[in-house]
């Protein structure tokens, strides 16, 4: 009797820590679940979403004074898609790799010299007037000299401007709307127009990161809309509030 009386409580010991077992294993699968949802939620493409939700190029377009229903039309047929991987081929053809891409092309020399990045007023004035005087410049150990880039693609007529299109140097600045870098330099291009008037043209064209901006290559679409809708002077009042944002 006592054998059979100690082998029933032994039994209701392992049941009962049987249940607990699966109790607890049932609720560590809950949280397994759960945890994998929520992986799953992030893993979503929310640059989608946010790409819709957080830029309104419509919006942008009316305020601006350019004709929303034109410029909704053009943005939704993706009408300057082409366009916009066309200027980026001719970037990567120069030797362009990241933003912001400048090259300063001397018209009556036939050279050019690349701006290394973002670089202050004084060092871009610097490196324009060693391209005129065909002459090279030091910034710490580097040595940038002016040479002749074949596969620099010149100014067309669809190249939207600032400056003289007359101007003995054209400066091609090929970018990206959220890069950080393109918004810092953006007030140094306009100061370099502004002291060297008719002296030098300012052509912009699109190279959106779109692996590093997801809405990069949105924004470079409907700023060619703006453009395509409302002429040169739309083009940049749209890329201003998109590179002052």
């Amino acid at each position: 009797m006592e054998k059979t009386k100690g082998s029933n409580i032994v039994q209701l010991i392992l049941i009962a820590l049987l249940v607990g077992a699966a109790f607890y294993i049932g609720s560590l699968s809950s949280k397994v679940d759960r945890l994998e949802k929520m992986g799953k939620e992030a893993a979503k493409p929310t640059n989608e979403v946010a790409v819709g939700a957080a830029f309104d190029s419509v919006s942008l377009a009316s305020s601006l004074g350019i004709d929303a229903n034109s410029f909704k039309t053009c943005v939704d047929n993706k009408e300057t898609k082409a366009r916009v991987e066309e200027e980026e081929n001719w970037g990567k053809k120069a030797g362009v790799s990241g933003t912001p891409g400048i090259i300063m092309y001397d018209t009556k020399t036939g050279k050019s010299i690349f701006i290394p990045g973002a670089v202050d007023l004084e060092t871009m004035q610097n490196f324009m007037d060693s391209l005129i005087a065909n002459k090279s410049v030091k910034l710490g150990n580097q040595e940038f000299k002016p040479e002749v880039i074949s596969d620099l693609k010149s100014m067309v007529d669809q190249d939207y401007f600032r400056g003289e299109k007359t101007a003995r140097v054209q400066l091609f600045e090929y970018s990206d709307y959220d890069c950080p870098f393109c918004k810092r330099v953006h007030p140094t291009l306009k100061s370099l127009l502004e002291n060297n008037p008719g002296e030098v043209v300012w052509i912009y064209r699109q190279f959106p990161l779109t692996q590093l901006h997801p809405e990069a290559r949105i924004k470079s679409e409907a700023a060619l809309c703006a453009g395509k809708v409302g002429g040169n002077d739309a083009f940049w009042a749209y890329s201003d509030a998109l590179l002052t944002e």
